[in-house]
């Protein structure tokens, strides 16, 4: 199939091999921060910058500012409440809390604290705590002068996996993205994990774009962020 110059112009963003990598790890490990990018594609920073604007002013992906630092994920895949949530759940200290308190609902913090690490500081359980709360993962409930933590109303939609799926609404907006760019693209393979698209190009070969969501174990390289 042959192209017109103004089809050509109009092609989608994901054309572009280096953009279509960046989208892909985007999309399988949505919520990444901007330097865990550049250090996982070996780019400089000028480089992704410049291609993450592309993406977004295409409104391909979104970004948003959490707790001073800006995460990146793709339009459509998951709200900016989601992207909250796991980027709260990053450290590893909040994991471990999160994943205590689905086991223990009901515990109190000093329970909390002895179960993860006898070596943990209570104020640095104060802290993973309230940002859990803060988006809807744990919740506290008096009892007496103390205090105890039970899953929160957001818990059940992780633990489910719906916060983790390919959505047939993401599936739809995508392959509208792609046909707004004189693309015809065709659902290989479609699944709540993974999702396999057949792009025909330009130049007559086909381009493979294949999404496979991770679960909430995210993206993170080993020296990621300090923790409180």
């Amino acid at each position: 199939m042959s192209f017109t110059s103004d089809e050509s112009e109009n092609l989608s963003l994901l054309l572009h091999p280096l953009r279509r990598k960046i989208y892909s790890l985007l999309a399988e490990n949505p919520g990444s921060y901007f330097f865990d990018l550049a250090k996982f594609l070996e780019l400089p920073q000028g480089t992704l910058n410049w291609h993450l604007k592309r993406l977004e002013e295409d409104q391909l992906i979104k970004s948003l500012k959490y707790a001073g630092k800006r995460i990146y994920y793709p339009a459509g895949l998951r709200s900016a409440e989601a992207e909250r949530i796991f980027t709260v759940l990053r450290p590893s200290t909040s994991k471990k809390i999160f994943t205590y308190v689905l086991n223990h609902p009901g515990a109190f913090q000093s329970q909390i604290a002895q179960g993860i690490s006898p070596n943990v500081h209570h104020d640095t359980v104060r802290y993973h705590l309230n940002r859990l709360v803060d988006v809807g993962l744990v919740k506290m409930k008096r009892s007496g002068r103390k205090v105890q933590i039970f899953p929160g109303e957001v818990a059940e939609n992780l633990q489910d996996g719906s916060l983790t799926a390919i959505s047939d609404s993401y599936v739809k907006f995508l392959l509208e993205k792609l046909r707004e760019g004189c693309l015809h693209p065709e659902v290989v393979l479609q699944s709540k994990k993974q999702l396999v698209l057949r792009i025909e190009c330009p130049n007559g070969e086909d381009m493979i774009l294949n999404l496979r969501m991770s679960d909430w174990e995210l993206f993170t390289p080993e020296d990621d962020e300090e923790e409180e």
